[in-house]
């Protein structure tokens, strides 16, 4: 079985999906291998690759997918905003063993906002539309995207849904905060619940997901077909993969 076909599996079970959301510089080779002695997510997210003009996909987070020891399907996320490039990085990973290509519109960090990547290309929604349509050409597996529900306000929320539904996602995963909120505020799971009644994709739930009675809750809240937690390092081996 392909990456991608064990991806798209993972969709049409009775349960939940559980997945390891990205964290840079501590969800590498090694934390997989920890995870997996616990059970391990049905789905990993790699750190991101920085993508610009002069980048080349970075060799500790390529160790990840070439050396993936889960057994689960892997994501490759990007970051960037410079559609060529985003192109490029996109065809180069579609050389390795993965399932999907990850566009990350959700980091909050300043440093990656004000380069108008990560959660910086929510104030470009012309733009975003632009970045998916190119790649939604290049990408031949499964093509996903990870988003917050705005940058300062979730007013054009709805209208960031109507773009991702154009693009034919295979898996959309909605942070129920700002770029503004960063992690401080509570997760507005009401729009996380949206995206699940609007996307014709599966959804996944994520923000403030620490446990498996919490997951439970956050997909009772919103419907969404499983969720994607951060790592917390004292919590991070609670959630068993069959968790529902």
């Amino acid at each position: 079985m392909t990456q991608t076909t064990a991806f798209k599996e993972k969709f049409h079970l009775s349960r939940a999906v559980t997945a390891l959301a990205p964290m840079q510089d501590v969800t590498d080779l090694a934390f997989w291998k920890l995870m997996m002695q616990y059970g391990g997510p049905d789905l990993y997210f790699t750190e991101y690759f920085r993508v610009h003009s002069d980048s080349r996909l970075e060799k500790g987070i390529l160790e990840s997918i070439i050396r993936n020891p889960t057994g689960r399907p892997v994501s490759a996320q990007l970051i960037g905003q410079d559609v060529p490039s985003l192109v490029r990085t996109a065809k180069e990973l579609q050389n390795y063993p993965i399932a999907s290509v990850d566009l990350n519109l959700g980091c909050p960090a300043p440093i990656v906002c004000r380069k108008d990547s990560g959660g910086g290309l929510l104030r470009q929604p012309e733009k975003i539309n632009r970045i998916l349509g190119e790649l939604r050409e290049a990408v031949q597996v499964n093509f996903t995207v990870k988003t917050r529900i705005g940058f300062e306000s979730p007013d054009g929320f709805d209208q960031l849904l109507k773009i991702f539904a154009a693009h034919s996602l295979d898996l959309l995963t909605v942070h129920g905060r700002t770029v503004k909120e960063m992690y401080r505020s509570e997760v507005h799971y009401d729009f996380i619940r949206e995206a699940v009644t609007t996307m014709p994709c599966p959804v996944l739930a994520n923000g403030n997901v620490y446990s498996a009675i919490k997951a439970e809750e956050v997909l009772n809240l919103t419907g969404a077909a499983g969720s994607q937690r951060y790592p917390r390092l004292p919590m991070c081996c609670a959630i068993p993969a069959q968790m529902p």
